[in-house]
């Protein structure tokens, strides 16, 4: 992975667009001190060129895009590698800018304390410098902030700063070449972004090149003992370059920057490639470029990842592969790597000869899908599949995508659903993302879509007119039997569109006397068609579907036609239709072979479909179906 990533990074600093792109600030005071020089001496202004306070709202442009441009080549990695050890107050690491948050000055009252910190703070960034001018301006530098009252006077100056809060920073810059800047923290980044010193090497051919220990997201336990190798023969893994340490470094920022979609594909690159097609190099190049003209636009949405791809494949069809994918994360406000995989193929299509994928409005959902790409499966499919818990459609707002974040059960509709986004959204981002089509079976399906029916089931509301779930449970149930087929190898008959047409020609059969049920599948739809008709004799004021939950459950098929009996018993008034009558006393006499809970889906397929039990003439609309009249055969 490194290899890529420092491969993707030289490739991208070499083209000077990215450089100065979406630099980022820190919150606080900022102020920019003018360098003198005479024949004599070289000192600090009195009087800052630049004071300004930075805010969310704060545009970087301008005096504070300069200050961006400087901070990036002025702050510490990390505070264990600031110049205020064990302090730890002092967070940039140049010998010409100084930054501590308010909080820390506060604190520095003593003048002792803050002459004996200040030097130590010089004395190591000093270290960096090798020109003698440099030396003079670092050295007026420090002697200008050892100067307590002088310091204080350029805050007094300022009339925003009592603004500054204490969590905030407070960041003096002198007015220098930025290439000055980058000099010097070159330096310090070369011997820094190791995680230890104590393995470092000098190149044998280029000797202001070394070789250590990788920090890049990769700890050191050398103050754990029990982590380390016991019986290993050596003490280290492998070493990288400061070269490769500094493009990771630079991936890092770039990254945090939000320049590159995540997750991000690095294709490999052509003299490291191993029989790979003549157009990979191509259309490696291309992504770049799409990289690139991105970013220029100047829009803050960057594209994503597929929506790369698409570009990518609208180009090269079929032909889009070899690369690694990156997905980075943020876990206590520190970037992690979520995942980083190799993809041979992608696949944007969900069939290889770009024929859809159809979703048949088979109960009355009046919301037929055709899917082509992944995309399509991604932003139609999963929002209604996964009640919005794994991907979360907003109206005029961006989507969110919880592949590898945190997901708050308090925001998702059930907890079963957010149960089922925990368990199955690797899943999921794996075959759209990564084209690894095997990972989504048939069984995950049924498990996502029955679970979430019975869900919307118990917390479906009459809301007077219509039914707070009713368009859930319809489209969940499309989705379950025309989608089924295509995650399960080979299919299964039950979960198919020509299923429930087969299973209504029976019924109409049976309703007329022709026929018996011959099949479980046969009883279950039957008995989904005669609760569902029996309730719309019903003149209960609550016409919600949790009327259904007593049948839910049932494992056993005598208690279950038990309770379908009682149920009928309850309207022993209402004179029901023969053709109800011929299907009822079949349901309640028909022997169950089969596993009765496996039966669900069948039973409230017949529940959700359009009733066939009715009288031989017009009648008044049935609540089960989103029709409005019954018709007449």
């Amino acid at each position: 992975m490194l290899k890529e990533l420092v491969q993707f990074t030289t490739t991208v600093i070499h083209d000077p667009a990215f450089s100065g792109l979406n630099l980022t600030l820190k919150e606080g005071l900022h102020l920019v001190l003018q360098v003198k020089r005479s024949p004599e001496e070289v000192s600090i202004a009195n009087e800052p060129v630049f004071a300004g306070v930075f805010t969310k709202k704060t545009a970087v442009e301008g005096e504070f895009k300069r200050c961006a441009s400087w901070a990036q080549a002025a702050w510490m990695i990390a505070t264990n590698k600031c110049f205020d050890l064990p302090s730890k107050a002092f967070h940039s690491a140049s010998p010409f800018c100084f930054a501590l948050k308010r909080s820390s000055l506060a604190d520095l009252t003593d003048p002792a304390e803050w002459h004996r910190r200040i030097s130590t703070y010089f004395t190591k960034a000093g270290a960096l410098l090798e020109d003698d001018e440099e030396k003079k301006v670092a050295e007026a530098f420090r002697l200008a902030l050892n100067d307590r009252n002088r310091f204080d006077h350029w805050l007094a100056g300022v009339e925003d700063y009592q603004k500054v809060k204490e969590g905030e920073y407070i960041v003096l810059y002198l007015d220098l070449p930025l290439e000055t800047y980058v000099a010097a923290n070159r330096k310090y980044l070369k011997e820094n972004l190791f995680n230890t010193g104590a393995y470092n090497q000098p190149d044998p051919d280029q000797p202001e090149v070394l070789h250590g220990t990788s920090n890049w997201f990769n700890g050191f336990p050398t103050k754990k003992p029990f982590l380390m190798h016991q019986s290993a023969t050596f003490d280290i893994a492998g070493r990288i370059s400061s070269e490769e340490a500094q493009r990771l470094h630079e991936f890092s920022e770039l990254s945090r920057r939000k320049l590159f979609p995540n997750p991000l594909p690095l294709f490999i690159m052509a003299d490291e490639r191993e029989n790979l097609p003549g157009h990979a190099e191509t259309v490696r190049k291309k992504a770049f470029k799409i990289f690139k003209d991105d970013v220029l636009t100047g829009n803050d949405k960057r594209k994503g990842y597929l929506e790369t791809i698409e570009e990518l494949w609208r180009d090269f069809p079929d032909q889009v592969g070899n690369y690694y994918l990156l997905m980075m994360g943020i876990e206590n406000q520190k970037s992690v790597v979520k995942d980083f995989d190799f993809v041979s193929r992608f696949d944007l299509n969900l069939n290889s000869d770009g024929s859809p994928w159809e979703v048949y409005d088979l109960f009355g959902s009046k919301e037929s899908m055709t899917l082509r790409t992944v995309t399509d499966l991604m932003t139609q499919v999963l929002p209604p599949m996964f009640n919005n818990a794994l991907v979360v459609r907003r109206k005029e707002k961006e989507w969110i995508f919880h592949w590898f974040d945190e997901i708050d059960p308090a925001y998702t509709k059930t907890h079963n659903a957010y149960l089922l986004a925990m368990k199955y959204r690797k899943a999921f981002y794996d075959f759209i993302y990564k084209s690894q089509r095997q990972s989504v079976t048939g069984q995950a399906i049924v498990e996502v879509l029955l679970t979430g029916i019975v869900d919307d089931i118990r917390l479906d509301k009459w809301e007077g007119k219509y039914n707070s779930e009713g368009l859930n449970i319809r489209t969940k149930l499309n989705l379950l039997f025309s989608l089924h087929s295509y995650f399960s190898s080979p299919p299964n008959p039950r979960f198919m569109p020509e299923n429930i047409t087969q299973l209504r020609d029976s019924l109409e059969s049976m309703a007329k006397g022709d026929a018996q049920i011959a099949t479980d599948e046969q009883f279950a739809f039957a008995a989904g068609q005669v609760v569902a008709r029996v309730f719309y004799e019903s003149e209960t004021a609550d016409r919600s579907y949790k009327y259904l939950e007593p049948f839910l459950s049932q494992s056993n098929a005598d208690q279950f036609r038990m309770a379908i009996g009682n149920f009928i018993k309850r309207y022993k008034h209402v004179e029901f239709p023969p053709r109800f009558r011929n299907v009822s006393a079949d349901v309640l006499t028909c022997p169950v072979k089969g596993d009765l809970q496996k039966l669900l889906p069948v039973f409230l397929a017949g529940v959700f479909s359009k009733t066939q039990l009715y009288w031989e003439k017009k009648e008044k609309a049935d609540p089960s179906s989103t029709e409005s009249t019954i018709t007449t055969n």
